[in-house]
């Protein structure tokens, strides 16, 4: 019993450690796809839903797709997230409506309503875009540590001119005091654990298929 108790305080401690390092920077920026260069031009920008409107993931990527628009003024828009038989009154519409409230014309944003994971959505807007779309640039927009596991899957659909952006939060340019590292900086790196272990048992189901 007492070795079993040691080797527990030992994990604890391993655990605590971390949590406190945070994962590697070098897991992040992969996840992330930060080697992922952005096109010169783009005809079609695919917004990822990540649950209910509203939620901060999915305010969150509809906020830098819109910011997509000024750099790619002639693109259109897909925004991709299970709905029902109204899907204009359900979650993946408000997230159209987050679009066109950003600027964006309603005319320039389809909905994908029918995918289930990433890969269905991807499978889905190549039936909704045509075959002609799988030569034109596309940009995903999703989650920062999903974003190349997304391009992963749409290039698995057939598209060839594929590349993500991450949706990443920004903290608070100010000073938040001498405990911020505790209050906010440990959780957040418990968190990213969280979602770093979620995307790599993800990447293994990927390529297990």
């Amino acid at each position: 019993m007492r070795r079993l108790g040691r080797i527990a305080w030992w994990l604890l401690l391993l655990q605590l450690a971390l949590i406190a390092l945070g994962p590697p920077r070098v897991l992040q920026d992969w996840l992330n796809a930060r080697d992922h260069a952005l096109p010169a031009d783009a005809r079609w920008v695919v917004v990822l839903g990540a649950g209910g409107v509203p939620s901060s993931a999915t305010l969150l990527r509809c906020y830098k797709a819109a910011e997509l628009a000024t750099l790619y003024p002639r693109a259109q828009f897909v925004v991709a997230l299970p709905g029902g038989d109204n899907p204009a009154n359900q979650s993946v519409g408000r997230m159209r409506d987050e679009l066109v409230l950003r600027g964006i014309p309603a005319r320039d944003v389809l909905l994908e309503t029918k995918g289930r994971n990433t890969a269905e959505q991807a499978l889905r807007i190549r039936e909704l875009l045509g075959e002609a779309a799988l030569v034109e640039p596309l940009i995903v927009v999703s989650s920062h540590y999903h974003v190349r596991r997304a391009v992963a899957q749409f290039r698995r659909a057939g598209f060839r001119a594929v590349s993500g952006v991450a949706a990443e939060e920004i903290g608070a340019e100010g000073d938040s005091g001498r405990w911020a590292w505790l209050r906010y900086g440990v959780w957040n790196n418990a968190i990213a654990w969280v979602r770093v272990t979620r995307e790599l048992v993800a990447w293994a189901g990927v390529w297990w298929r």
